[in-house]
């Protein structure tokens, strides 16, 4: 009996164990594992924008700024070739004007250093006059033992008499010359000043003309002068604009080196490193791939309060093969050689800083591990 029960139980438990399993058995994926290094893919886009670019902005006139002729937007402007130019017709009549004062004061100086002359002369024959006035009166004193007393006393009145004339012409000679003296250094002053500000009329006289520092393309600036309001098309500055004092012009673009400027996130920030390889896609080209390099990375990251990505992010710029982002627009060998020749002269100049963007493009950083993985750029539709 005990024997049959433990058999019931066995095949209880049994049956209960069946009927617990799942009607369909369930797959799990499986894969080989290797060992190797871990590629990690960052997207980001940029904005194109030259190397090197000048800035050329509205001089200080001291009047009047306006416009009177401008080179047209994409012209190219060779070193030295005049980009803009400014109305001179006030500076020109200050510098006349200034140069008159300075004629007038010249011969103000000139009247009164041949008046001072004279009168110098003059003086000197009042001068001497006085003395021998003073010496005759001394040897008149010498016959005082010879004559009565009262003509004696008159004669000691003369000599303290021509005594007190030569004392006080001598007092008013050095006062007048002292006065003459003040006046010219006064007039000499004038002039002084005179002349720097005549300099300074030269130096803006010189400043109505913009020259291109360096060979590249014009980009004219927008003439953001007077009232704005949101949603207002502002219209490039031309010809007959007036302008404020030191807002920039136009600009001069060397497109003869480029470079990307992007923002990554602080992920992405961790995982990229200076010298890195990139692959480029710009938008005006989705058809090529061009390859680049991480020219520098920003320390601190920062953010755009008037973007819609609250996000702080950090500034990444890349450098661009210019071979062949030449070749890809279509130049020719001797045209790639001709403008990499013009990068390197002006490469030697010292110019300001990065243009304004020129077209959107998406960058590919390769990061992470012993192998070089790319990540492709975002193209725009």
């Amino acid at each position: 009996t005990t024997g049959l029960f433990i058999v019931l139980a066995g095949a209880w438990y049994a049956y209960a164990f069946f009927r617990d399993l799942p009607k369909r058995q369930e797959q799990i994926a499986t894969t080989k594992v290797r060992q190797g290094d871990v590629i990690v893919r960052s997207f980001t886009r940029g904005e194109l924008r030259a190397v090197r670019s000048a800035t050329l902005a509205a001089p200080n006139l001291f009047g009047t700024v306006q416009v009177t002729r401008i080179a047209p937007l994409g012209a190219f402007a060779r070193e030295k070739d005049l980009v803009v130019e400014f109305d001179d017709s006030e500076v020109n009549s200050r510098l006349e004007e200034k140069q008159l004062e300075l004629e007038q004061i010249d011969e103000q100086i000139k009247k009164n250093t041949a008046d001072l002359e004279m009168r110098d002369n003059q003086d000197q024959v009042d001068l001497l006059s006085a003395r021998y006035a003073v010496r005759r009166a001394e040897l008149e004193v010498k016959r005082n033992e010879l004559l009565a007393a009262i003509d004696a006393k008159k004669n000691v009145l003369n000599l303290e008499e021509a005594k007190r004339r030569l004392q006080q012409l001598e007092s008013d000679i050095k006062s007048r010359r002292e006065q003459a003296q003040a006046q010219l250094a006064v007039l000499r002053e004038n002039k002084n000043k005179g002349l720097l500000e005549l300099q300074r009329e030269k130096a803006r006289l010189q400043q109505v003309k913009l020259l291109a520092p360096i060979s590249g393309l014009v980009a004219v600036r927008q003439n953001r002068t007077g009232f704005m309001f949101p949603g207002m098309q502002i219209p490039d500055i031309r010809e007959g604009d007036q302008v404020q004092p030191g807002i920039p012009v136009a600009d001069v673009l060397d497109l003869s080196e480029m470079e990307i400027l992007a923002k990554v996130g602080e992920l992405d920030r961790a995982n990229l490193q200076e010298g890195q390889e990139a692959s480029i896609v710009l938008d005006a080209l989705p058809e090529k791939r061009l390859n680049g390099r991480i020219k520098s990375m920003s320390g601190t990251a920062t953010s755009n309060a008037f973007s819609f990505d609250p996000a702080k992010k950090f500034d990444v710029v890349f450098s661009v093969e210019m071979k062949e982002l030449l070749a890809a627009l279509g130049a020719k060998p001797e045209q790639v050689q001709a403008i990499l020749a013009t990068a390197e002269q002006n490469r030697k100049k010292p110019v300001t800083a990065a243009a304004p963007p020129m077209m959107m493009a998406g960058g590919q950083m390769p990061s992470g591990g012993g192998d070089q993985g790319q990540m492709g750029g975002m193209q725009q539709s």
